[in-house]
């Protein structure tokens, strides 16, 4: 530091004190240390009830900046009280946390609830993922995804919404906070499990059992683990790409039910997202309003216009397949593994229209085709 020329000790004094005093008014003040948020349905327990789940669930789960992954332990202490064990090296946890909170939390939030500061602004929201619900995975509907789904979606982003792909990012940041961004979920889903038992199975003033934490986060555990070996495989092999292959997915997507929610011309109901049409919807008297399907998360949730040739959950051959085969988590749309298991190789011709779709392909004759039987009713 370069001080002012001053013949007298008292200058330099004066000087020095006035850098730090601007230093202390102006440099070190501390960004506020991340928390997790509770969730609505845990304040609205007792104070109590509130205590014991945040106290308990830290103890599983750490806080953002010290996160653990534990599960309860088979034997637990002379008083009942459960030990835990470390299932992810928590020095992994910690840099998976740091990546998050630089790379995802403006969107996703600090606790993964889709609340981030960005949120307000984006369309459709960044996913919550308190519910453990994740839309685009290779595991049959209502499954946990597997592993190379997550790192799939952090790779390759979402086509169609504001998740970006970080294809540069490091292996090692990717795995590491593909760990945190599953700690979230097993976080939440023990918060959710235990405010649901609390509010059944206690009274206000009653101290929940552990058990009832151990047992739910085992189970949550389970779910977890068990996607490892739950992946969905083609029921028949994919046939060549033709034209007769895409005329009988046309004819399929007449048929089948897929026409009822996507339309005849694949444009899906994109008049949900439009104010106006919400507006004029609701001006309605109730019995003739069009009915609006809802995702899990309670955002409108129309089907896709695949003509905007944007597949969120990827554009491969297989990714089509098993939107197709299990349906989308969380959403109205309907898994097809029951309605065609008569006819599997249909699924392979639905998979090779909406590729010619996504792709601009001209088939001669394509307009022509029309359903050989009424459209099909799946149930959602």
């Amino acid at each position: 530091m370069h001080f002012p020329e001053c013949g007298h000790s008292l200058c330099r004094i004066r000087f020095v004190s006035i850098c730090l005093a601007a230093i202390i008014l102006t440099g070190c003040s501390r960004t506020p240390e991340p928390v997790y948020v509770t969730s609505e349905a845990t304040s609205e327990l007792s104070e109590s009830h509130q205590r014991q789940i945040r106290e308990t669930v830290t103890r599983f789960f750490g806080t953002p900046l010290n996160p653990r992954l534990r599960l309860p332990a088979e034997e637990a202490s002379e008083e009942g009280t459960p030990h835990f064990v470390d299932i992810v090296d928590p020095d992994h946890l910690v840099h998976g946390a740091a990546v998050f909170n630089r790379r995802c939390a403006a969107c996703h939030g600090v606790t993964g609830d889709g609340n981030g500061e960005a949120a307000p602004y984006l369309v459709p929201k960044p996913r919550d993922y308190r519910s453990g619900i994740y839309k685009f995975t290779s595991t049959p509907y209502g499954a946990k995804p597997h592993r190379s789904d997550l790192i799939r979606v952090i790779r390759k982003g979402a086509k169609g919404t504001s998740m970006p792909a970080f294809a540069w990012l490091p292996d090692e940041d990717v795995q590491a906070v593909v760990d945190y961004v599953k700690l979230l979920s097993y976080r939440d889903e023990l918060e959710a499990s235990v405010v649901r038992i609390a509010e059944l199975d206690y009274d206000a003033d009653e101290e929940i059992d552990n058990f009832e934490f151990t047992d739910s986060v085992t189970r949550i555990h389970n779910n977890w683990e068990q996607a490892a070996y739950q992946v969905v495989l083609p029921v028949t092999a994919q046939p060549k790409y033709t034209d007769e292959t895409i005329l009988a997915g046309r004819k399929a997507f007449l048929s089948k039910g897929c026409s009822k929610c996507h339309g005849e011309g694949g444009r899906g109901q994109t008049d949900w997202l439009s104010s106006e049409f919400i507006a004029a919807l609701e001006a309605l008297p109730e019995e003739k309003r069009e009915k609006i399907n809802y995702d899990a998360w309670g955002n409108v949730a129309p089907a896709a216009d695949i003509t905007a040739r944007m597949l969120h959950g990827g554009r491969r051959p297989i990714d089509v397949y098993r939107r197709i085969f299990t349906g989308i988590n969380g959403t109205p749309m309907p898994a097809f593994s029951q309605a065609l298991a008569q006819e599997p190789e249909a699924l392979w011709h639905l998979v090779h229209y909406v590729k010619s779709i996504v792709e601009g392909r001209k088939v001669e004759g394509l307009d022509q085709v029309v359903a050989d039987e009424p459209p099909a009713t799946v149930n959602e």
